[in-house]
């Protein structure tokens, strides 16, 4: 195996979308490309998910999607009481309610403003602080996505009629080149003529639920490099992707975790049993404790026994980035 080529994939949605992209779901999209492309050699795919058999070594990793110029906010133990008056004062903490709560809620950050972050260790205090700068910037890009309720008619498969039944779905929309956004891969399988024929056919058949309907259609543009900020003295490691670790990766931390309950695509979508048994992953922006960590150490793994079929994967690796936080939960 060559070294591994770093990519940026930027991505202009064309239409609205239902499906976030998370690095299992752009994962699975990029194994039905494999699938039905035409290669040099014979099922490609099985070839390419031999080379996890190798967990340290992995053929591809790949990040989430994020808003193009923005990452994962570090997820950190919440700030204080004292720390919010400190910067409010506490006859303006009622007025300034919504911002508070708007910036805890929050789940990116500029990417610039990470890397002024990395210049130090990372704390609560710093952190939001930092937000607390950039509140409008955010503010404007939260007012480009517009999540829509939208009412479906329930139809009969057999005569194609509608039923009557009506069931409710959101869907996501962007205002004024709203929906821009950044995906970060790695490889020493793919060259970048394979990866624009990949997401080509990704592209041209649509992203994630109702891609059928023209949900998730987008243009892409591929570019060799990635620009994430990294500290020279990490301790931790923010994941960039959803992310399940193996028994031997630290779980020492702060995060979230998402519930997922996937779903097959492809083929497999309409067989007997189109699901995968329920997983819980960690979110992107979850943060490791990890003195050993170094630029392309590898965590997590391509799961198995997800399904009745053994031979259906599920994407788990983390895509991380250095950081330097404090170690103590009392400190931070």
């Amino acid at each position: 195996m060559t070294e591994y080529r770093d990519y940026t994939i930027d991505i202009t949605l064309n239409s609205p979308i239902v499906t976030a992209f998370q690095s299992d779901t752009i994962f699975g999209h990029i194994c039905w490309a494999i699938r039905f492309l035409k290669w040099d050699i014979d099922d490609k795919l099985t070839d390419f998910l031999m080379q996890y058999e190798n967990r340290e070594l992995p053929p591809l990793l790949i990040s989430n999607g994020f808003p193009k110029d923005y990452l994962s906010k570090p997820i950190l133990p919440p700030v204080t009481q004292e720390i919010l008056e400190d910067i409010f004062k506490k006859e303006e903490r009622i007025k300034n309610s919504f911002r508070i709560k708007t910036i805890k809620n929050s789940n990116i950050i500029p990417k610039e403003k990470l890397k002024e972050l990395q210049q130090g260790e990372i704390t609560s205090e710093k952190l939001f602080k930092n937000m607390n700068d950039c509140f409008e910037e955010i503010q404007k890009l939260n007012e480009k996505e517009l999540i829509t309720i939208v009412q479906h008619n329930t139809i009969s498969r057999i005569g194609g009629k509608v039923e009557g039944g009506l069931y409710s779905q959101e869907e996501i929309f962007f205002d004024n080149n709203g929906g821009m956004f950044e995906v970060y891969l790695k490889t020493n399988y793919f060259s970048l003529k394979e990866l624009n024929s990949i997401f080509t056919y990704i592209s041209e058949g649509g992203f994630g639920r109702d891609k059928s309907t023209g949900k998730g259609s987008f243009t892409f543009k591929i570019t060799e490099g990635i620009d994430l900020p990294e500290v020279e003295k990490p301790n931790a490691f923010m994941t960039l992707s959803s992310y399940i670790p193996t028994k031997d990766d630290p779980t020492s931390g702060y995060y979230n975790i998402i519930h997922k309950f996937g779903k097959l695509g492809g083929l497999y979508a309409k067989g007997s049993n189109p699901f995968k048994v329920p997983l819980i992953m960690f979110s992107s922006g979850s943060v490791f404790l990890d003195k050993g960590y170094r630029q392309g150490k590898v965590y997590g793994s391509l799961l198995r026994e997800v399904h009745q079929n053994k031979d259906i994967r599920h994407y788990a690796y983390a895509f991380p980035v250095g950081i330097q936080i404090k170690e103590n939960y009392e400190e931070v």
